[in-house]
């Protein structure tokens, strides 16, 4: 009898750490899979929170012209997309200048393809392929040594470069860049639309950059 007693404990005994080791398991399950969802809440919040959804350089450019990005959906990179017009448009900008100004002093140099550029939503690196960023800058300091009479040439690169990056980046390309950044004087718009039998157009920012970011070389 009592060998039978001691068997029955034993089982109970037995099945009561079963059960015990069951829950802990249970619980450990449990702290993961909210530990999970917390991590992923928090980054939606900080990433909504942070400029440009908390993208910046390669992973914005990436972002903007296709590559999918995790946890964006549709309407969240429609967005971005219209806020990043600025971003590419001082990037573009930056670099003609930064190539006019060393033109300007006499010098030569190799540009970066990176930029940190100051919006309303804040500060983010902007990121561009190198053969366009060189394009940009070798137009500017081509400019800086060329006279407005002779800029044909470098007006047809620059508006390569900047179709490229407009129309990969899915913005608004119909708008020749040198029409923004290298603007013909009056008199020589004035002798080409004569010639051409034509009434000349203003040289205006292409559509969907911001005109506060427009300056061209008479500015620099």
């Amino acid at each position: 009898m009592d060998a039978l007693v001691n068997a029955l404990i034993a089982i109970g005994m037995l099945l009561i750490l079963i059960l015990l080791i069951y829950l802990i398991d249970r619980v450990n399950s449990i702290e993961k899979e909210t530990r999970k969802v917390m991590t992923s809440i928090t980054e939606k919040s900080e990433r909504s929170v942070a400029p440009f959804m908390g993208l910046s350089s390669k992973k914005l450019w990436d972002t903007m012209t296709g590559r999918a990005a995790e946890g964006l959906d549709a309407g969240a990179i429609t967005e971005l997309r219209a806020q990043y017009a600025l971003v590419l448009s001082k990037h573009m900008e930056a670099l003609y200048q930064e190539g006019f100004k060393d033109g300007q002093r006499g010098m030569s140099g190799e540009p970066k393809n990176t930029k940190q550029v100051s919006t309303s939503k804040g500060a983010v690196e902007s990121w561009m392929p190198s053969a366009q960023a060189n394009a940009l800058y070798q137009c500017g300091l081509n400019a800086s040594q060329t006279p407005e009479a002779d800029w044909g040439p470098i007006r047809a690169s620059l508006d390569e470069a900047g179709q490229f990056l407009l129309t990969k980046t899915q913005q608004d390309a119909s708008s020749p860049l040198s029409d923004w950044l290298m603007p013909l004087p009056p008199k020589l718009v004035t002798g080409s639309a004569e010639t051409a039998g034509g009434v000349p157009e203003s040289a205006h920012i292409p559509s969907g950059i911001p005109a506060a970011a427009g300056q061209g070389p008479a500015s620099a």
